[in-house]
């Protein structure tokens, strides 16, 4: 186009919006796929987040690298923090790291490999539509959006040549050498997009056509890192302080380093220039088109290294100055009947979510324990009001239930994976399970307290009948319980077969118990038949838990593949824990 001629900003616009909706889509094509593919590793990788500062920021850079977004890392942060499976400090590190991983996206955008993209496209569809095995169909994805996205800037790219002579553009690319307008325009088309990356690949388009000086360039990489806190910021809404209390040590690394590369950007960018490819044989537009794109790359890949080598000695007054902003109130009672550890942000990635409902699981477990042992004692001692209260317990657990298994639900419906799709099958079963052993401790046994108390069984003749048989039984029924309840969470082949090992011995004592409650009673009148039948029954009842325990560590044993020696011990995938033979 000459100087002077007119621009059809039409279609300028129609290609530059389609060329970012195709980059944005072939994103999130090429992140669902590499969370497929890496999600198992991802809970290996958190566990390293607590050992030191450095392990948390190569924690943070691996995990941002595998999920292509810092912002889904964040936003992960902030449901660990209000969930209380991480403190501020251990969230620090991995925030910073974070930002280094999201380097790798760009670094790749920057290379032009425009002429492979169609093969790109071509191999991704094929494997994504036709592969058998599930990992193939995954890479497939990540290729079909890898070939999007390289599309999309072909087409913004393409959107921008005509502005080469539009003098109009040209003053505005070279007004935004002023840092804070740049810095300011960067950071709001981020916050809209949700995308640093979406910024930085319009760079590198404007970039390649010759458009965009690398100074305007950095103003607007910086501004895209202010911009990209705004996700983490809103997914802090309604979570507690410590989960907001992340989202600002976001913003708060970005705002300083930007802070202090706004006032450096001509020396920044000289630096960039020398370590950068150069093309000196080249002038004008034509060498800025081919050196930009890189350049702009490398920018964004040492303000992220360099902020963080700087910050990372800053922790701890970074993590002060958040709880500053928003400190925490005085700590209220959570109530039982909410979920505390399920996050709606997991609900793509079952690998990471089943870990949430393990956790759940032993929270509820916890819970129906404690049901069990009221239970037991109010159905001994317990008065008509005992009964009502114990009500309002087992209502919050059976709203506990509810969610969780809601939550597995969901977690199947974006689920593509067999080996996924067992656990959760597993992990359904430990819930219904747990929710079987709470009817046992709520309507079962609180039955045979209101039998006493219509029957008007005196409470001190029953007392007698917690001799030291069905005192050891009954304790030994709920500390297997308990056991069964760790293995949600931590299961191993000794927990797994001792509890089932512990069968006959369980029944031995049930069989005591039952002797000495003859010895103490002797059936000689109606009011002895009585309270046999109800301490009959509340030993029938232990039994009944104590086979569910059973059937709890079965479940938790396919779910982490643990193996027995004694193949009946743990069921196959097709056998059913809740219909164990008593």
């Amino acid at each position: 186009m000459q100087p002077g001629a007119s621009l059809n900003l039409l279609e300028v616009v129609g290609l530059l919006v389609g060329g970012l909706a195709l980059f944005l889509y072939g994103l999130d094509c090429m992140t669902g796929g590499l969370k497929a593919i890496a999600g198992a590793r991802l809970q290996s990788l958190l566990g390293t987040l607590t050992a030191s500062r450095w392990r948390g920021v190569l924690a943070g850079a691996g995990i941002t690298a595998l999920l292509n977004s810092s912002t889904i890392t964040t936003v992960l942060l902030v449901g660990f923090v209000s969930a209380g499976l991480m403190t501020l400090a251990q969230s620090i590190p991995v925030i910073m790291g974070a930002n280094i991983g999201s380097t790798l996206t760009v670094q790749i955008i920057a290379f032009n490999i425009s002429a492979i993209t169609p093969f790109l496209l071509a191999l991704g569809f094929l494997l994504h539509g036709f592969a058998r095995r599930e990992l193939l169909r995954q890479l497939g994805g990540v290729l079909l959006g890898l070939g999007l996205l390289f599309l999309g800037i072909e087409f913004m790219g393409n959107a921008t040549r005509p502005l080469r002579n539009f003098e109009p553009f040209i003053a505005a690319m070279q007004d935004m050498r002023n840092p804070l307008l740049g810095i300011v325009i960067g950071a709001i088309f981020t916050a809209i997009v949700q995308s640093s990356a979406a910024t930085l690949a319009i760079v590198i388009a404007l970039g390649s056509q010759g458009l965009i000086p690398l100074e305007s360039g950095i103003a607007l990489i910086l501004g895209a890192n202010v911009g990209t806190c705004g996700t983490a910021l809103l997914a802090a809404i309604g979570k507690n302080a410590e989960a907001t209390q992340v989202g600002i040590v976001h913003l708060l690394f970005n705002v300083l380093g930007v802070l202090f590369f706004a006032f450096v950007i001509p020396q920044f960018a000289d630096l960039v220039r020398m370590v950068s490819p150069s093309a000196p044989e080249l002038t004008g537009a034509a060498r800025l088109a081919a050196e930009t794109p890189r350049q702009a790359a490398n920018a964004h890949t040492i303000f992220s290294v360099f902020s963080t080598a700087i910050l990372i000695w800053f922790t701890g007054p970074i993590g002060r100055l958040a709880q500053r902003i928003a400190p925490a109130t005085r700590k209220t009672l959570h109530d039982p009947g909410v979920p505390r550890y399920l996050d709606d942000t997991l609900l793509d990635m079952p690998a990471l979510g089943i870990a949430r409902v393990q956790l759940e699981l032993a929270s509820l477990g916890k819970q129906v324990q404690g049901l069990v042992e009221r239970g037991a004692d109010i159905a001994v001692r317990g008065t008509a009001q005992d009964v009502v209260d114990i009500a309002g317990q087992d209502k919050a657990a059976e709203s506990l239930s509810t969610a969780i298994l809601g939550y597995i639900g969901q977690l199947s419906d974006g689920n593509d994976s067999e080996d996924e799709s067992h656990q959760m099958v597993d992990l359904t079963r430990i819930a219904a399970t747990l929710d079987a052993i709470r009817e046992v401790a709520t309507t079962s046994m609180l039955a045979l307290s209101q039998r006493r108390l219509s029957q008007g069984a005196a409470t001190d003749r029953l007392d007698r009948l917690r001799n030291a048989d069905t005192l050891t039984f009954a304790t030994a029924v709920i500390a297997q319980l308990e056991s069964a309840v760790n293995t949600v969470i931590h299961p191993d082949i000794d927990a797994v077969a001792r509890i089932v090992a512990a069968k006959p011995a369980l029944e031995a004592m049930a069989g005591a118990a039952r002797q000495g409650i003859m010895a103490e009673l002797h059936l000689r009148s109606p009011d002895d038949v009585a309270n046999f039948r109800l301490a009959n029954d509340m030993i029938e009842h232990l039994n009944e838990i104590a086979r569910l325990s059973r059937a709890i560590v079965q479940a938790t044993a396919a779910l982490r593949d643990v193996r027995l020696d004694d193949a009946a011990a743990v069921p196959s995938a097709t056998k059913d824990p809740m219909k164990e033979t008593p």
